[in-house]
């Protein structure tokens, strides 16, 4: 009797603290495949870049990993950004889609207005340290 009455004690206690306690909220688990489809791509183009750029860059300024080591950089800002924007839930996108819109038909209407030359081609838009072409 003693032990039944505990089990029940111990069944009805586990229930409050389940109802009472605090939903923690984990990060969701990341697509394997795809984040070492991203990884590949992503080391391939810096080997590329490396293959491509390294005898100009020695040229030019004494280091062969000029280029590569920008590259990488901007890789790893990139994959950091990944990272943290995957954990936004996307549903919340449907908030932001049309101010986004609106946004890229401006600054299309903008680049023959505020568009810089590059090559012959005025399709830049020169926003202080960034440097942008507006697309669809």
């Amino acid at each position: 009797m003693t032990t039944n009455r505990v089990a029940k004690v111990s069944r009805a206690s586990n229930k409050e603290i389940k109802k009472n306690a605090t939903p923690t909220k984990k990060f969701k688990p990341l697509d394997f495949t795809l984040c070492i489809t991203v990884l590949l791509l992503l080391a391939l183009g810096i080997i590329m870049v490396l293959s491509a750029s390294s005898p100009a860059a020695l040229a030019e300024s004494g280091n062969s990993y000029k280029y590569v080591s920008r590259q990488a950089l901007s890789a790893a800002i990139g994959l950091a950004m990944m990272f943290f924007i995957s954990t936004i839930d996307y549903h919340k996108y449907k908030q932001l889609y049309k101010i986004a819109y609106i946004a890229s038909f401006v600054l299309l209407a903008l680049v023959p207005i505020m568009g810089t030359d590059a090559n012959g081609a005025k399709r830049w838009i020169d926003l202080g340290p960034i440097r942008n072409i507006p697309t669809f």
